[in-house]
């Protein structure tokens, strides 16, 4: 998929997603002209959207007569009962009807599911449910919803609820019809839903789904009618008494994103605060019209809420009364303690007046008796820890730091390396069954020191930590777990494992185990036995095994020795076992680790044996099928990489590492629906995790969607206050929005933390682009430093370097980056990324025919890559072809590249100062 094909599904996408129901098709068809490939994307983003959303959500009233499509006409009669008199509108799962109930005499409503629609356990329970619910909250302003029926008819089955008949519209259709409602209606209409609302809490329900088209509204004016309706995925309140408060099932994401509070956006525990802040939202969009930052992009509307303040409805509408502008406020707190504390306290706080405060009661404070009992206290805390252990938040949110080996050898430390590691791996699938849990994938704490812990709370976005000590002595292993409070280091449990040499192969389920029950987590039994996958009773070899494991997963922060040492012990591994398919499949992580580190061509072929072997052995293993993935992409075999990805995330579905690269490779091979679709649901299923946004935001960025990237950005920092990569990401965002100070002070704030070649790499352009010439060139030789196989740090040396007049070093610097860029390409001859960048590089140098043919070459392969399109406008204006350079420049600025990027390019100066590059940059839109 190209770039402009993705803009044209984003675009129609757009047009039609606040179309009524039954009008989307006709939209569809009109904006897509014939073109059915192009109507199915549309139509997955649309199912991806609507997903969460209410049953007549964007329904319409239905016209007279039997439309097209509909599914019961009058005078049909349901489960011999039920006779149609109407249909009242149409929705994505079903469709409402009036009826008469024959038997009784009376009108009622008759909510119908979609024969088409799946009848899994999980729909069926919901519409229970609704009954269920709905039938504990008798309210004149609460819709009564009477019982669940089925109908049968020529091999069809209609699901269908009956309730009670509502002639009305929905506040939603009201507001969408005249903008905004009157205070003094506005007023009566939200004393009667607040009424509704507190019922249902006194009842014992959270509605976790309250929104404008859950409110019927029936009359206007002073005989204005509300009325509630829509408790499918409402949930009972724990009882009053209960110590764990008032909450509901939590670690699921369930409602309709416009309308959620932050905690319920975060899979958090709910309460009835919950239901209020949408309650708040309800009614700040019912007096100014519109949702706070509904101007935003629907994503960024929804992730505002979780980081910022809303603007006070007064500003949008200045003549309101300050007990609208301060009640709406505090419902729409971020933290749920500072909201009201039921629905009944909003109407009233709606209804007090300027100066009718409510009266406060004080109490004598006896100062002396406190004081007399502290000393009590403090002793009843410390031996209150020694009987009960302390207890766990109800969210876990966890980090396995690295272990530690009381030793200096080397390789039992690796092998704690790999423990930690597998642990992280064998907690995230849990994640599956424990929707209280989420777990930091280990590339974002591999990193991690003993010493870093302090800051693991903010930097990590967890509120517990495992950390662990492992030693070996002649009886065996011993290994020391502690669970520990993220933020005061607080020892919450611990255990200690003792196995003997042999039994070795038995750790990493002991380990599980003993985790499991310090952290209170359901373990299924069937977690037990995920070693018999690829299990080995060799004596020895799987020590070797995971000590070379362990060297491998600490590369990032190792040297190539640690490549060497790990090929060697995978290879002992193998010479113990030689039908170990697990070390097979590592030891062809390990030699195309050395690939990438050295360009050499045998370490690849020995990759490709050792996966093919490791398959041959067992085809099961997802890690065997996550290497050769990652072999495949490194000879420019995207195809087959992708279905490589696509088999180890199906064997592994809670692999991070396999969904990142899936998504990445997706975009690669221009399936962008396909990369977005992935990452946003791996955010849907975790949104508290911040690397989840760190991801999707990535993938926009490179997109150059930066206005969707930075809140996605901006909350990862919020999520995780100390961490080096979301402050880099932002940083890169404001970098190509232009906004250079912004980008050095928070990149600068990232590589204090954690300096990479990255990080160095964007503060050196803040600083080149502020003109600071020497500074940028001084960074930019650090971010070479890091990463010297990486030939695009040279060629940014290269050009600070020619803008600090230092010929000499600048040519240095860019024969280097040509040097790399031709292997790049002698590796992939039609990567058009790196012919483009090698074309570059040949036009720094002077080397003018060269780089035409490269160019040419790069184009064949590709044209339309953003990147291989800004390179293009800088060969042809390093050559002297300024016509052409100019053409390249259109269709860059069109492929969606960064027109602060073309802007700030040192080579492109005199093209700047062109009549007609202002003509092309005023026809982008920019």
């Amino acid at each position: 998929m190209t770039p402009e094909r993705w803009v044209q599904i984003k675009d129609i996408f757009a047009s039609v997603v606040e179309l009524p129901m039954d009008a989307r098709p006709v939209g569809i068809a009109e904006l897509c002209k014939g073109d059915p490939e192009l109507e199915a994307e549309v139509q997955r983003l649309l199912s991806q959207h609507d997903e969460m959303g209410g049953f007549l959500e964007g329904s319409s009233p239905a016209r007279s007569g039997n439309s097209a499509g509909e599914m019961l006409a009058p005078g049909d009669v349901l489960a011999g009962r039920y006779r149609i008199l109407e249909s009242l509108g149409c929705g994505g799962m079903g469709e409402v009807y009036a009826a008469e109930d024959q038997d009784l005499g009376d009108q009622i409503a008759i909510k119908v599911i979609r024969p088409q629609t799946p009848f899994g356990p999980g729909l069926l329970d919901r519409l229970r449910r609704e009954v269920q619910l709905a039938r504990r909250v008798t309210h004149p302003n609460v819709c009564r919803v009477f019982d669940l029926g089925h109908h049968q008819d020529n091999n069809q089955e209609f699901v269908f609820l009956t309730m009670e008949l509502i002639r009305g519209e929905t506040l939603s259709d009201r507001l969408k019809r005249e903008g905004q409602i009157a205070p003094p209606e506005a007023l009566l209409i939200a004393e009667q839903f607040c009424q509704a609302l507190d019922a249902a809490h006194r009842a014992g329900i959270l509605h976790r789904d309250f929104k404008c088209s859950n409110v019927m509204l029936i009359g206007s004016g002073d005989e204005a009618r509300a009325v509630v309706t829509d408790f499918g995925i409402a949930r009972m309140i724990r009882p009053p008494d209960d110590s764990k408060g008032l909450t509901t099932t939590h670690g699921m994401v369930v409602g309709t994103p416009a309308y959620m509070s932050p905690e319920q956006l975060l899979g958090e525990e709910l309460t009835v605060a919950s239901d209020i802040y949408s309650l708040g939202l309800v009614l700040y969009e019912m007096v100014t019209g519109s949702r706070p930052f509904r101007d935003e992009s629907s994503w960024t509307e929804t992730l505002k809420r979780l980081t910022s303040v809303p603007a006070a409805p007064v500003k949008i509408v200045p003549q309101l009364e300050q007990r609208w502008n301060s009640t709406i406020l505090r419902c729409l707190a971020r933290d749920p303690a500072k909201r009201f504390s039921s629905a009944h306290e909003v109407a009233e706080s709606l209804k007090r007046r300027r100066g009718a405060a409510p009266l406060l009661s004080f109490r004598p404070i006896a100062v002396a008796a406190a004081c007399s009992l502290v000393l009590a206290a403090v002793a009843i805390f410390v031996l209150r820890d020694r009987i009960w252990p302390p207890q766990l938040p109800e969210q876990k949110h966890i980090a396995v730091l690295p272990f530690t080996f009381a030793g200096s050898d080397t390789a039992n430390q690796a092998t704690a390396y790999e423990l930690s590691e597998s642990l992280t791996g064998n907690l995230s699938r849990l994640q599956a069954t424990e929707r209280s849990l989420w777990v930091v994938p280990w590339p974002e704490v591999r990193n991690q020191k003993p010493e870093d812990a302090g800051h693991a709370a903010s930097a990590l976005g967890v509120n517990l930590l495992i950390t662990g000590e492992l030693q070996k002595d002649a009886a065996g292993f011993h290994l020391r777990t502690q669970l520990k409070d993220a933020r005061s280091l607080r020892q919450l449990r611990s255990q200690t494992i003792e196995i003997a040499a042999p039994e070795v192969v038995t750790l990493q389920d002991k380990l599980l185990e003993q985790a499991s029950a310090m952290l209170q987590l359901h373990l299924p039994p069937e977690m037990l036995r995920h070693l018999p996958v690829d299990a080995t009773a060799e004596p020895g070899a799987y020590e070797f095994y995971e000590q070379g494991r362990g060297y491998l997963l600490h590369l990032s922060a190792g040297t190539p020795e640690d490549v060497d040492r790990a090929i060697s012990l995978l290879q002992k591994a193998i010479a113990k076992d030689p039908n170990f398919a697990l070390a097979y499949a590592n030891l062809a992580f390990a030699y195309a680790s050395k690939f990438r580190g050295t360009h050499d061509l045998q370490s690849l072929e020995k990759a490709k044996q050792a996966c093919n072997r490791a398959l041959a052995l067992n085809d099961k293993v997802a890690a065997a099928h996550l290497a050769l993935a990652i072999i495949q992409e490194e000879t420019g075999n995207l195809d087959g990489a992708i279905r490589e990805f696509e088999q180890a995330l199906a064997l592994d579905p809670t692999n991070d590492e396999t969904v990142t690269r899936l998504s990445l490779a997706y975009d690669n091979a221009g399936r962008l629906l396909q990369a977005e679709s992935l990452l946003k649901d791996a955010l849907q299923r975790a949104p508290g995790r911040w690397v989840n946004y760190n991801y999707l935001g990535y993938f926009y960025y490179h997109h150059a969607d930066y206005a969707q990237a930075e809140p996605l950005f901006r909350t990862a920092t919020e999520l995780a206050p100390d961490n080096p990569l979301a402050f880099y990401n932002l940083g890169g965002v404001y970098l190509a929005e232009g906004k250079y100070k912004e980008a050095e002070d928070i990149l600068t704030k990232g590589i204090a933390i954690r300096p990479t070649a990255g990080a160095y790499s964007n503060l050196a352009l803040a600083r080149q682009y502020q003109g600071r010439y020497e500074d940028a060139a001084a960074m930019f030789q650090k971010a070479a430093e890091l990463r010297p196989m990486d030939h695009r740090y040279w060629c940014n040396l290269g050009v600070a370097y020619t803008l600090a007049r230092n010929r000499p070093k600048a040519a240095e610097a860019f024969q280097k980056a040509l040097q790399l860029a031709q292997k790049a390409v002698d590796l992939r001859p039609s990567d058009s990324a790196s012919l483009g960048s090698l074309a570059r590089y040949h036009a720094e140098l002077g080397q003018k025919t060269k780089a035409q043919e490269e160019l040419a070459l790069a184009t064949r392969s590709s044209d339309n890559d953003p990147e291989l399109l800004f390179n293009s406008v800088v060969v042809y204006e390093l050559v002297g072809e300024r016509d052409r350079a100019l053409t390249a420049l259109r269709s860059t600025l069109q492929a969606g590249y960064s027109l602060s990027e073309v802007q700030n390019t040192p080579e492109l100066m005199e093209l700047r100062q062109d009549k007609r590059y202002a003509k092309i940059v005023g026809n982008s839109g920019s």
